[in-house]
């Protein structure tokens, strides 16, 4: 038979045992209700709209320079498909020194 004082601490230590447990649940649940907050809110930082003065910036359109250097790009790219495909690339012509060309020639031989 075991004596009234040790039956007394048993009880006394499962109690604690007890509490301690349930303190360190809540703690967990605290830390992860802490951890998802957290992510959350960097979340919403990471996908929140850009500031007022970078939606509402005019889009520059480009100069006649700028849209003259777009169609002869357009034009030379369809020209080294064409010839690509047809086998007339010489074997060390790549693209660079293809576009190069052709633009000073589409350019009228001047240097931009």
């Amino acid at each position: 038979m075991t004596a009234p004082g040790a039956l007394h601490v048993s009880l006394f230590q499962y109690e604690m045992a007890g509490a301690l447990t349930e303190a360190l649940l809540g703690e967990i649940m605290t830390n992860r209700l802490m951890h998802a907050a957290l992510a959350a809110a960097l979340a919403l930082a990471f996908t929140s709209p850009l500031p007022a003065a970078a939606q509402t910036k005019p889009v520059k359109e480009p100069s006649a320079a700028q849209l003259a250097a777009r169609e002869r790009l357009t034009k030379c790219s369809a020209e080294w498909k064409a010839a690509k495909a047809g086998g007339k690339i010489e074997a060390d012509m790549k693209w660079p020194k293809f576009w190069s060309a052709c633009n000073t020639r589409l350019k009228g031989g001047t240097k931009a």
